[in-house]
């Protein structure tokens, strides 16, 4: 989960959408209105069907029941979605169907973002190169004029060439070519194509951002990813054999010392794998850098190196990290020194999976593990934490360290909390807005207090505490007492000012609401009744 998840209202006009609600926003204000058109109209899409001639055009984000298409609303558009099949562009067909359509006469103006979707299996049907290419060539001349200002191209294509040399692999090479010209940020998913990559990477030169999966394409993709290894921005990459990873350090004459790899602009790099067998690698000369300005990491797999590689030269850069804490790679990194206080003083987000330790109820492992996710929490903004990790062992932590002094958002879903825990986190916190966890509850140290006593016990012992807290998700589980967890609700909206903001599953809701209303009849909430009715505006399940 990344910092800008905490910007409530934003996001809150995104989730509009899904519940068909955004039409009043229309009618409140001429400023609302300009700011949800704004929002519902930014996205536009193109639906060639190759196989009933049929087109379709819409605005992606409006409500279902309101989807039309007005050209009124065409200055508004940042992002073009054109989905179709490259058969249906080889064959003229495609670019007949986005000259017919309404929309095919006007310019879109403010779109600075085209989307290309490409769905199929490559093929020797065509047999005449001239002929697709200039079937190629009024495709992508039609869409240039729908978009004179693109900056940012994103290609996506599924399917598998069955001829590198073919016909359609020699058209497809030209429609990127013709795509991409003139783009600034050029962007490549490919899936199941291992067959086509040779044909067309000469062309896919300056690429900024390639998506891919590594299974039996491995020797096409990292060519590919080699040959444009200097403009890579962002690589995302799902691979079956995490040991194939330390190729992509390498360059194609070998691993000696020299021939190493370097991404001088790359700013995000996400791996991934289900295989969790670890690997053990040589480790890379001490002097080599590979990613010197690395923002952005995410290993969604056990860490595959043997040394600290990816972690040197971006200590000034890196502001988001997403990595596994198992003892084997957290011990390696110590010996590093990777995460020493004076480092990476610009990381503010950071999700930890601890779900690939064993053995982590062990004391000296909970320990180590702790241990680790608070190193990297010192500055973090942002923490996530997936998996079971000892709760005594975290909440000790937190309550005795000052590493989340800047902790704005905790998520543990997996952890559930009682009000007097959820009070230590927010005391140990104090700039704390967001908690995401389970709940246990009141608690068994406080139970034994009548309602009345408790809050006078809690305004008096918090005075001070939870003045930034405004929003508690709460992750429903079976075990999970909804009265229980709405009284904890209430009782912190008594101590914290800001608390407006209650997130429960769509399941539990109207019996989570019913116990609200019932406790604000009651003493001693009803005293507050007019302040704690704000609980009543109930979040969405995301």
């Amino acid at each position: 989960m990344r910092g800008d998840q905490l910007g409530h209202s934003a996001v809150k006009l995104e989730h509009i959408r899904f519940t068909n609600s955004c039409a009043p926003l229309l009618g409140i204000s001429r400023s609302w209105r300009a700011m949800a058109l704004k929002t519902l109209c930014r996205e536009y899409s193109i639906c060639l069907d190759s196989e009933s001639d049929r087109t379709t055009t819409e605005f992606t984000l409006w409500p279902t029941p309101m989807k039309h298409d007005h050209s009124g609303f065409y200055c508004l558009v940042n992002e073009i979605a054109i989905s179709t099949t490259s058969k249906n562009v080889f064959n003229g067909k495609a670019a007949k169907q986005l000259g017919s359509l309404k929309c095919a006469d006007e310019s879109f103006n403010s779109a600075k973002v085209l989307k290309v979707m490409l769905n199929d299996c490559l093929n020797d049907e065509l047999s005449d190169v001239p002929v697709a290419t200039s079937h190629v060539k009024g495709f992508v001349a039609l869409v240039k004029r729908l978009m004179p200002r693109v900056t940012t191209v994103k290609i996506e294509y599924e399917g598998e060439a069955e001829d590198q040399e073919s016909v359609s692999c020699r058209a497809f090479e030209r429609l990127l070519s013709g795509l991409y010209s003139g783009s600034d940020t050029r962007e490549l998913t490919l899936v199941n194509c291992g067959l086509l990559l040779p044909a067309v990477s000469n062309t896919m030169l300056n690429l900024t951002k390639i998506e891919t999966i590594w299974d039996t394409t491995f020797d096409e993709t990292i060519e590919l990813i080699r040959l444009n290894a200097a403009t890579l921005k962002t690589l995302e990459i799902a691979c079956a054999q995490p040991t194939k990873l330390v190729k992509l350090l390498e360059s194609r004459s070998g691993s000696n010392g020299s021939d190493y790899l370097t991404y001088p602009n790359m700013h995000t790099l996400h791996l991934s794998s289900g295989n969790i067998t670890r690997y053990k690698c040589k480790p890379f000369n001490r002097e080599y850098i590979p990613f010197p300005r690395l923002e952005q990491l995410s290993l969604d797999l056990v860490y595959p190196f043997s040394d600290d590689v990816l972690f040197r030269g971006n200590t000034k850069t890196l502001k988001y990290l997403h990595m596994a804490a198992d003892p084997t790679t957290i011990n390696l990194l110590n010996n590093y020194h990777t995460f020493e206080r004076e480092k990476l003083k610009r990381l503010r987000h950071v999700k930890v999976d601890v779900s690939y330790v064993n053995g982590i109820s062990d004391v000296t492992t909970a320990e180590l593990v702790v241990g680790f996710v608070m190193k990297l929490a010192h500055r973090a903004q942002t923490l996530e934490i997936e998996g079971q990790i000892p709760k005594d062992a975290l909440l000790s932590a937190i309550s005795l360290s000052d590493h989340c002094k800047d902790l704005q958002l905790l998520v543990v879903n997996d952890l559930c909390l009682s009000l007097s825990e959820i009070l230590t986190v927010i005391e140990a916190a104090p700039a704390l807005s967001d908690l995401y966890c389970r709940s246990l509850g009141i608690g068994d140290d406080l139970k034994h207090l009548s309602m009345d006593q408790l809050v006078d016990h809690l305004e008096l012992k918090y005075k001070h505490v939870g003045k930034n807290f405004k929003c508690w998700k709460l992750w429903h589980s079976q075990n999970t007492i909804v009265e229980s967890a709405a009284t904890c609700a209430m009782l912190l909206a008594c101590i914290c000012p800001k608390f407006t903001y209650n997130v429960v599953t769509s399941s539990v809701r109207a019996k989570y609401n019913n116990s609200i209303i019932k406790m604000l009849d009651t003493l001693p909430f009803s005293k507050h009744k007019v302040d704690l009715e704000r609980l009543l505006f109930v979040g969405w399940d995301e």
